[in-house]
C-alpha cells in the first residue's frame, strides 16, 4: 500500500498543478467577453478628445485592444511595440485602440493624458473607461491586457502582447498579438488564443 501511495502522490500533485494552471487561465475568460464571444456592436468608448467610438464602427476590420496606463512601467516598455505594430498593420484594415481604465488617471478633463499622447507621438486611439465598465466586461485586472477581435466582432485572442516584458529576447520572443492579427488577415485560425496577462494592476473607483 505504501508503494502504491508513493507512486500515486506525484501523479496527484501533477493533476493539482495542471488544474491550478487551467484555473489561472479560466479566470481570464470568465466574463461575458471571453474568447469566442462576439463583442456587442453597441459597446461604446469615448477617446481623450471627446470623440465617441463604438465596436460596431469597426465591423469588417480586425481590432487590437489593449488596456493602457501612463504610469505603468510595463506599458511603457510595450508602447514602442504598440507603435510599431500600428505602423505595420495600420493600412491593412487593422485598428488599434488603447483603453485607460486606471481611475487615478481619469480625473479632470484628460488634459494630462492628451499631453502624454501628443508628447509620445502615439499613433493609435486612446480611450477612457470611467467606472471600469469596459474593463469589467473584458475581465481585465492589469494593463496591458491585450485582445484581438476579428472582422465579425468575435474575440479571438486574450492575454499578453508577447512573452518579452523585459524587451531582451529580440527575434526569439513569441509575438502573440502579431501572430493573431496575421492569422486573421490570412483567414486562418489564431494559433494561440489565450495567454496569462501581466502588468500593473488597474485602480478601481474608491
Amino acid at each position: 500500500m505504501r508503494n502504491r501511495t508513493t507512486l500515486l502522490l506525484p501523479i496527484a500533485l501533477s493533476v493539482v498543478m495542471a488544474l491550478a494552471a487551467d484555473e489561472a487561465l479560466e479566470g481570464i475568460s470568465s466574463y461575458p467577453y471571453r474568447v469566442g464571444i462576439t463583442v456587442s456592436a453597441d459597446l461604446e468608448l469615448k477617446d481623450i478628445y471627446g470623440k465617441e467610438h463604438s465596436f460596431g464602427d469597426y465591423r469588417g476590420k480586425i481590432v487590437f485592444v489593449h488596456f493602457w496606463s501612463i504610469h505603468c512601467p510595463v506599458v511603457k516598455t510595450y508602447e514602442p511595440k504598440f507603435v510599431d505594430l500600428q505602423k505595420e498593420f495600420g493600412g491593412k484594415d487593422v485598428v488599434q485602440i488603447a483603453i485607460n481604465s486606471n481611475q487615478r488617471e481619469l480625473k479632470g478633463d484628460y488634459a494630462k493624458l492628451r499631453n502624454y499622447v501628443e508628447k509620445a507621438d502615439l499613433n493609435f486611439s486612446v480611450t477612457v473607461d470611467p467606472g471600469n465598465k469596459i474593463s469589467d466586461l473584458f475581465g481585465v485586472q492589469v494593463a496591458p491586457h491585450c485582445f484581438v477581435i476579428d472582422r465579425k466582432g468575435v474575440l479571438r485572442y486574450s492575454g499578453t502582447f508577447d512573452d518579452d516584458p523585459e524587451d531582451d529576447k529580440g527575434n526569439t520572443a513569441k509575438p502573440y498579438v502579431r501572430n493573431a492579427i496575421i492569422a486573421l488577415l490570412e483567414g486562418k485560425l489564431v494559433p494561440i488564443t489565450r495567454t496569462a496577462p501581466y502588468g500593473c494592476g488597474i485602480k478601481s473607483p474608491d
